[in-house]
């Protein structure tokens, strides 16, 4: 009972002395929470990792608007660097990590952005109770769940600091954020599917619209792509015999995979008009996506139509694998067709690159197939 009652007195006097350390600083400083499909405070550990949920000390922060970094109570930076993109804060050492705060959203929280980015976290289980943080960088997210990290308990000054901070995306906020509602789990693909930046990349040959809601003809054969509640669309692709070349990867393997780009607006091609999303926290926080369920292949490839996907700006997203090429006896084309909808009242619309009129434009949104690594 009495080591009990010392070990808690400890830990409270170090919290302390940390908070007045924060509360004393006239900057911008904050401790942070996740929202999303884990709601926890993020703490800090005695080698710097800092963690969501468990037993370790409430961490506090400082960011410096001008370098753009962040410091916890102790003085010690912190940053997610490779190669595995870990949140952490240590004495000394710096990183390269740029921090920002997004101006408060529908939920009336600021949330902590990082590399000019949406602000996407990942929270990978340690065990039953409690999950490290990474960026979006870290390679291997099998089992990881997106969170944004909110700001608590923040100085005044941050508000300045969010109110000059833009994010580089359209994005169309619900007036009302969704209940929460119960997690539709999200399923690490079949099979490992390295994808180089470089490899070869088949768009649509054609997309289909269709809406829920009577306007005469639904039907609709254009670059324009909208998934929302009341809409869907059907992308087509016919995949050469000769997809992929032989070398593109580099002779180790047969698999393909339908990839999602979603890049940040800024990084789009001059004349490429920026996409509308309903936005990070709607999807993160109503863990909203899409399904993309496979209707027609020549080749009967093994397809999980049930699986929610959330892509995020800035990112890159695997939606699922295949074995290349198709079964004898077709044409020289095999035709593969998805359809994609909304699931809890997420919103994307956007012109698919490599399709009509954006047929020039290659480094745009949108879903792909290319070969695996």
């Amino acid at each position: 009972m009495m080591i009990s009652f010392i070990q808690t007195l400890l830990f409270t006097t170090a919290a302390g002395a940390a908070l007045r350390s924060r509360q004393g600083n006239d900057g911008c400083c904050f401790q942070l929470a996740s929202v999303g499909m884990v709601n926890e405070t993020v703490l800090e550990d005695h080698v710097g990792d800092l963690l969501l949920g468990g037993t370790f000390q409430q961490g506090g922060f400082c960011l410096d608007e001008t370098t753009k970094t962040i410091q916890d109570s102790l003085g010690h930076n912190c940053f997610m660097r490779g190669p595995d993109y870990q949140f952490e804060c240590y004495q000394g050492a710096v990183g390269t990590t740029a921090f920002d705060i997004a101006p408060p959203k529908a939920d009336g929280k600021s949330h902590l952005t990082y590399d000019n980015s949406s602000g996407v976290f990942y929270a990978c289980p340690i065990d039953s109770e409690s999950y490290d943080i990474y960026s979006s960088d870290k390679a291997d997210k099998t089992g990881c769940v997106p969170v944004v990290l909110a700001l608590v308990d923040e100085t005044a000054a941050c508000s300045a600091t969010a109110s000059n901070s833009t994010l580089s995306i359209r994005s169309k906020t619900p007036r009302r954020m969704p209940r929460p509602t119960r997690p539709l789990r999200r399923q690490p693909s079949p099979q490992t599917c390295t994808i180089d930046p470089s490899a070869p990349s088949l768009a649509p040959y054609q997309l289909h619209g269709n809406s829920s809601v009577p306007s005469g003809s639904n039907d609709t054969s254009s670059a324009e792509v909208v998934i929302s509640r009341n809409y869907s669309t059907m992308f087509n692709y016919a995949i050469p015999n000769t997809f992929p070349p032989a070398n593109a990867a580099g002779g180790k393997s047969s698999l393909c995979a339908l990839q999602f780009r979603m890049p940040v607006c800024t990084s789009l091609p001059k004349g490429y008009p920026c996409y509308s999303f309903s936005g990070l926290e709607q999807e993160v926080l109503s863990n909203s996506g899409m399904t993309f369920h496979l209707v027609d292949d020549d080749g009967n490839a093994t397809w999980n139509s049930t699986e929610l996907h959330q892509v995020f700006p800035g990112e890159n997203t695997t939606i699922g694998t295949f074995e290349c090429g198709q079964a004898t006896g077709y044409g020289e084309s095999r035709k593969m067709s998805w359809h994609v909808s909304s699931v809890r009242g997420f919103s994307l619309e956007f012109l698919q690159a490599g399709v009509g009129q954006s047929a020039q434009f290659q480094n745009g949104i949108g879903a792909w197939i290319v070969p695996c690594q």
